[in-house]
């Protein structure tokens, strides 16, 4: 950006950003790309969001230097072939600059009403799939499987994708620590310091606030609400547990036919707010539940997770203007 601010985490922490991923991604990332962010991952959730691997093939067209990857793949959405194929083949159009983010599912598995792969089975997800990104032969499901690609196809095997999982818990850092190359985690479901030695991208919800903007501005809940909702939607498991207005939002939920309550629960699910939500996006939310705050507030959080241990900070702009939101958070970061 040419600032000349401070930048408290230069050498040390890198900023990244994760997105929730649409057609105008690919440009979002090139933006970011531009502003210094390091690293852009997209969420993999079919049922809400753009396609992953297309979305960020499209988006190494458009860049040359910020890592790409997918955060989360998960047992149970796609197949281990398609992913690994997927992995190659970005690899081969962003060579070098390509991660994998492995976890047991959340949206993408209540979007198909299952529960999330256990913990062993993600062990096995990410020790299969690094095998076959580098031509390995492996037995999978009672059968034996590789990536043949041919070699006018454009691909070859690749050992240089770093794997890595998405953790929140004990079970979640003994994986990573065990066959991962760090790990993916949101501070609100970590001890302080973060358990884990290592790569540890952290992520992070909310906005920069303006000059005089307050928690309850209308620009405010359209951009850090998709985050303050996400603990909504965790209920009595997140940040928000006993508070009003998780149980006035668990009363509207209550409502909903039992069938349908996972669509209902998750849709607009990071990326927007519903007007069942809205109500319950009140400024304590906000405060509580994402980490929005004036630019001053911003640096003294990233300061605060990288003491943490976090090695990565991955931003999730929201709301109607994406540009306006990573141009902030760079400023704020002092990119």
């Amino acid at each position: 950006m040419g600032n000349d601010a401070p930048h408290p985490l230069r050498g040390t922490m890198d900023i990244g950003c994760l997105f929730a991923p649409t057609t105008h991604t690919p440009d979002h990332i090139a933006e970011a790309e531009r502003l210094g962010y390091g690293y852009a991952y997209v969420y993999d959730s079919p049922s809400l969001f753009a396609n992953a691997w297309m979305t960020l093939g499209r988006a190494a067209d458009r860049t040359a230097r910020i890592r790409l990857g997918v955060a989360v793949v998960t047992p149970k959405l796609r197949h281990l072939v398609d992913n690994a194929s997927g992995a190659v083949t970005l690899a081969a159009l962003a060579p070098g600059r390509v991660d994998v983010v492995v976890g047991a599912g959340f949206t993408s598995a209540a979007l198909l009403g299952r529960r999330g792969s256990r913990w062993a089975e993600v062990e096995e997800y990410i020790l299969a799939l690094r095998a076959l990104m580098a031509g390995e032969e492996i037995d999978w499901e009672g059968a034996r499987i590789a990536l043949t690609f041919p070699g006018h196809s454009g691909l070859a095997p690749v050992t240089d994708v770093p794997v890595l999982a998405a953790a929140h818990g004990p079970k979640g850092f003994a994986v990573a620590s065990r066959v991962a190359d760090g790990v993916v985690t949101n501070p609100s479901h970590s001890s302080d310091p973060i358990p884990f030695e290592g790569r540890c991208v952290v992520t992070s919800y909310g906005t920069v606030l303006g000059e005089g903007e307050e928690l309850s501005s209308p620009r405010v809940v359209d951009a850090a609400g998709p985050g303050a909702a996400l603990a909504l939607h965790l209920g009595e498991y997140g940040p928000l547990a006993g508070t009003d207005e998780v149980r006035g939002y668990q009363a509207w939920l209550a409502s909903v036919p039992e069938e349908r309550r996972h669509i209902e629960t998750h849709r607009e699910h990071l990326i927007g707010v519903t007007p069942e939500e809205r109500p319950f996006i009140t400024p304590k939310v906000i405060e509580s539940a994402t980490a929005t705050g004036a630019p001053q507030q911003i640096r003294e959080r990233l300061e605060h997770l990288e003491q943490s241990g976090a090695t990565t900070v991955a931003y999730q702009p929201a709301g109607p203007d994406i540009s306006r939101e990573l141009r902030a958070f760079a400023a704020a970061a002092g990119l």
